[in-house]
C-alpha cells in the first residue's frame, strides 16, 4: 500500500515538475519579443479641474512585436494620447515608436518601433476561436514597471460585448484570473503554444489592483480589425455627441464629434484643430467643453456612431494626393479646411 501510495505521489509531483518545466521553456521562448513602452502623454483633467489646460503626464505599458519590421501591438488607453514613445527591448536597448492606428472602441492600437534588434522573432497570433475556458494561460507584462513579469492563470471565461453599429464586429475579450496590474496594459497572454491569445484591456477591481478579473482583446478581434486596415492615427480625441449634449451647448446642427484633444504633431495639429478647456461632467463622463466640433467629412455628416464608423472607413479608399474636405464649428461659427492625403 504504502509503495502505490508513494508512486501516486511521485507521478503528482512529475506532472507538476513537467509543467512547470514547460511553462519556462515558453517564457523563454517568447519574452524577448515582450517590449516595455514608456510614455509621455497630453494628460487628462485632474478630478475637479475645471479650466483646463494642456500638460503632460508619464505612464508605463508593454506590447507584443509582431512583425520583424517593427510593428508592435498594445492597448489603445496606452498610446492614443502619447507626444513620445520609447520602446525598451528585454536586453536593455531602446529605440522610438509613434501610433500607426487607434481604435478606441476596442481598446487596441498599433505602433511602430523605429528599429528592432536583429536577434528578436516576431510573435504569432493564435487561431480565431483556438482556444477553451480551463486552458492554461501566461501573461508577461511590466506590472508597475517591473520588467517582463510573468503571472500564469486560466482562460477563465469569453465575453461578447454588444455589436458595433454599422461594422457588424462584435468585440471579444477573454477573461483570466492571471495577475494583471497597471503597466500589464497592452501586453500580450499566450497559450501553452507561445500564441498570443489577446492583448490585455482592462482588469474590475474597486481598489485598481489585481482580483483575478482581468480582460484581454481576443485574437478574434485582433485579426478581425487588422484585416480592415485601419485609417492611419489622425491625433483626434473625439467626444461623440447626443441630441441633447448638441441641444445643451448650443450646437444647432445637433450632431457631431466634439474634439477633447489634439496631440501635437499629427493630423489633426497640422490642420489646426483645437481641444476644449472647460472640464465638465455629464453624468459620470468627464468631457472637455469649448473645442471645435467636427460635423462633416467631404459633405457626409458625423450624425451618430454608425456614420462616424462608416466614414473612418471612407478614409482607406483615398489615395495618395486625394483632397479631403473637412466642415466644422468653432466658437458658434461653421468654417472649414482641408487634407491632402500624403
Amino acid at each position: 500500500m504504502k509503495r502505490i501510495v508513494v508512486s501516486f505521489l511521485a507521478l503528482i509531483y512529475a506532472s507538476y515538475s513537467f509543467a512547470d518545466n514547460k511553462i519556462q521553456k515558453l517564457y523563454d521562448s517568447v519574452n524577448n519579443s515582450v517590449v516595455e513602452l514608456h510614455v509621455e502623454a497630453i494628460a487628462n483633467p485632474k478630478p475637479g479641474q475645471v479650466n483646463y489646460k494642456v500638460s503632460k503626464a508619464n505612464s508605463l505599458g508593454s506590447g507584443a512585436l509582431v512583425s520583424k519590421k517593427g510593428r508592435i501591438l498594445t492597448a489603445a488607453h496606452v498610446v492614443e494620447r502619447a507626444t513620445k514613445i520609447e520602446v525598451t527591448f528585454n536586453d536593455g536597448s531602446k529605440t522610438s515608436g509613434h501610433v500607426v492606428w487607434v481604435d478606441n472602441l476596442i481598446d487596441l492600437a498599433m505602433i511602430q518601433a523605429a528599429e528592432v534588434p536583429d536577434n528578436i522573432k516576431p510573435l504569432k497570433l493564435a487561431k480565431a476561436e483556438d482556444y477553451r475556458v480551463g486552458e492554461q494561460v501566461m501573461v508577461i507584462g511590466a506590472p508597475y514597471g517591473v520588467s517582463h513579469s510573468l503571472s500564469v492563470g486560466y482562460l477563465s471565461g469569453i465575453r461578447d460585448k454588444d455589436p458595433i453599429p454599422g461594422t457588424g464586429l462584435v468585440p471579444r475579450f477573454l477573461q483570466t484570473d492571471a495577475s494583471i496590474n497597471k503597466g500589464n496594459s497592452g501586453g500580450p497572454m499566450f497559450n501553452l503554444d507561445g500564441e498570443i491569445l489577446g492583448i490585455v484591456s482592462h482588469i474590475l477591481s474597486k481598489t485598481g489592483d489585481s482580483i483575478g478579473l482581468g480582460f484581454v482583446i481576443s485574437t478574434d478581434t485582433i485579426q478581425k480589425i487588422m484585416a480592415t486596415d485601419p485609417t492611419i492615427f489622425s491625433g483626434l480625441i473625439p467626444h461623440l455627441l447626443t441630441k441633447k449634449e448638441a441641444k445643451a451647448i448650443n450646437n444647432p446642427y445637433g450632431y457631431g464629434l466634439l474634439i477633447q484633444q489634439v496631440v501635437p504633431g499629427t493630423i489633426a495639429d497640422r490642420l489646426g484643430f483645437r481641444g476644449g478647456d472647460l472640464n465638465v461632467l455629464i453624468g459620470n463622463t468627464p468631457v472637455l467643453l469649448g473645442g471645435d466640433i467636427l460635423l462633416e467629412i467631404s459633405g457626409r455628416p458625423i450624425k451618430d456612431l454608425a456614420s462616424a464608423l462608416k466614414l473612418r472607413g471612407r478614409l482607406t479608399e483615398y489615395a495618395k494626393g486625394d483632397k479631403i474636405i473637412v466642415k466644422y464649428l468653432r466658437a458658434g461659427e461653421v468654417k472649414q479646411t482641408f487634407w491632402i492625403i500624403e
